[in-house]
């Protein structure tokens, strides 16, 4: 019954948006790995392989599956461990991507618990070897220290926040602690907050942090500010989609 709710909801995605027409000579194919939040449920990487081709993404779309398994809610939640080792995983696929061709533009997507990974991902690669980091409705602390992930892009680091995100992102990241192990508000809630310390080089480096709250126009891509809303087809094309595109 959730596979066919699941595929409903994509099918209506793609029949009901049109897609995007060509304008100007195509963007050097890349690679865009896409990682989901816990427990093996989410909708992103679903989402993201039939919406963004369908928005005029070039790139391959390339889900990075992390999860200890389906409904292992808990597990991905508390083995930091393993976390990290599926970040150095990832973080040597994008190695191996740029070590064929080093021009290859790689993007890295990841929601909620999934955020908290490619930001460990990214804190592990070489400067400016990232384009863009694209987070949504990260899982990870408000306060987390950005810097070294915001070395790796050559773009933004952009992150999809929503003070509506009450359940998960405030009550059970403040009962069950956050993917960095810190029970506060994620920073899907209501944003990341910079540093104090920061000298003119650091300002320099969050100026590339591109926080996007959430907005009463994306109710109509079907996004009411919900945890489950940035997983869903209708808002990776409206609002994820031109991200990959520039």
């Amino acid at each position: 019954m959730r596979t066919q709710r699941l595929t409903l909801i994509l099918f209506a995605a793609l029949t009901l948006t049109p897609a995007a027409s060509a304008q100007g000579p195509p963007a050097k194919r890349g690679v865009i790995f896409v990682v989901d939040g816990i427990g093996g449920m989410d909708l992103l990487c679903a989402s993201a392989k039939l919406m963004l081709p369908h928005k005029g993404v070039v790139h391959e779309v390339q889900p990075f599956r992390w999860s200890h398994g389906t409904g292992q809610y808990a597990r991905d939640l508390f083995d930091r461990p393993h976390l990290l080792r599926k970040a150095r995983e990832l973080a040597d696929q994008v190695n191996a991507v740029l070590a064929r061709d080093p021009s290859t533009p790689v993007y890295l997507i990841g929601r909620s618990g999934g955020a908290a990974l490619v930001i460990h991902t990214a804190e592990q690669l070489p400067p400016r070897s990232l384009e863009r980091l694209i987070l949504l409705s990260a899982g990870i602390s408000s306060g987390y220290d950005l810097r070294p992930a915001l070395r790796a892009v050559r773009g933004e680091i952009v992150s999809f926040h929503s003070k509506n995100d009450q359940l998960v992102l405030n009550w059970g990241t403040r009962t069950f602690g956050t993917l960095d192990r810190v029970r506060s508000p994620g920073a899907g809630l209501a944003g990341f907050v910079p540093p104090k310390d920061l000298d003119e080089t650091d300002r320099a480096l969050y100026a590339r942090l591109v926080q996007i709250p959430w907005r009463p126009r994306m109710l109509c891509v079907g996004h009411t500010g919900s945890h489950l809303g940035t997983a869903l087809p209708l808002f990776l094309g409206a609002e994820v989609a031109p991200w990959l595109k520039k």
